[in-house]
């Protein structure tokens, strides 16, 4: 087995094509296809295509986390004679309710301290980033959501996220009257957001009663559609906080108990550890509720 075809492994895979892969890499097709070939006679089969899309086999899955180990070892045995740097790759998953409020801040504390190190940072539903972390496919992985229960992974909780039930600023609505009119939409993100489940549980469980919902996977959208007066959302509060101070939106009070809290999660064991601690480390020292 040789570097080289565990770089045209994992670039295939970050392209989605042999094709894009042998162009990125300035490859022939063939000679991609030939390494491919050289690498699933030592490993077995590594790619497959289900409905016109590459995926990779689960022997693809097992070998991806530590092709990509070997990988960053060998860019770090390439730059020994720089003594100075610490460079490496960490790729983090986060919602995008913290990837636009708190990480920004995080990020940059951590660039300062490692200039040379390249942060990579993928959005995605929480239970979707977790899942990428126990897969080896992210670093780092946070969620908004309840207390979390896990032995396989090691979890910090950045505390209790606000979330507030907002409408447009020139609507006077009370709670009772938004929940009752049938003709007001609940305009939210995905089904699997903990903050909508957590709005929804209470509407049904106290008042019997179920929005009809309008979904968008964009907070910018929602909050514009909110804004134009379409209807109400539940978000976290540090995403309006801008159109809160403007008077573009403005809160309802409402009997719902907030159990939401930011986490942070990382796998126990990974050679990428004191790097990963040190990451830690900057955002519990720059995380601002």
């Amino acid at each position: 087995m040789e570097i080289r075809q565990l770089t045209t492994f994992k670039t295939i895979l970050d392209t989605g094509s042999f094709t894009k892969a042998a162009k990125t890499l300035g490859y022939t097709q063939s000679t991609v296809s030939a390494q491919v070939k050289a690498l699933e006679q030592e490993t077995g089969s590594v790619f497959r295509y289900e409905r016109r899309q590459l995926s990779l086999t689960d022997t693809g899955k097992r070998l991806l986390p530590l092709a990509e180990q070997l990988l960053a070892d060998y860019q770090q045995i390439n730059h020994l004679t720089e003594q100075d740097k610490i460079t490496g790759t960490l790729k983090i998953a986060a919602p995008e309710s913290l990837t636009v409020t708190h990480l920004p801040a995080v990020i940059q504390a951590f660039r300062e301290q490692y200039p040379d190190v390249d942060l990579q940072i993928a959005n995605a539903t929480c239970s979707y980033n977790q899942q990428r972390l126990l897969d080896g496919d992210a670093d780092i992985a946070f969620m908004m959501w309840p207390t979390l229960a896990t032995t396989s992974l090691i979890e910090h909780d950045l505390g209790e996220q606000s979330i507030s039930l907002v409408t447009a600023a020139n609507k006077h609505r009370t709670f009772a009257q938004l929940i009752r009119d049938r003709h007001e939409p609940f305009i939210i993100n995905e089904p699997d957001c903990s903050y909508r489940n957590q709005f929804e549980r209470t509407l049904w469980g106290d008042f019997h009663q179920r929005p009809q919902v309008m979904e968008l996977w964009s907070i910018a959208a929602i909050k514009e559609m909110v804004e134009s007066g379409i209807g109400y959302s539940y978000l976290p509060t540090a995403t309006i906080a801008q159109e809160l101070q403007n008077g573009r939106l403005t809160t309802i009070d409402n009997p719902i108990h907030n159990e939401i809290h930011a986490h942070m999660l990382t796998r126990k064991q990974t050679r990428q550890q004191p790097l990963i601690e040190d990451f830690v480390q900057t955002t519990l020292a720059n995380w601002a509720n």
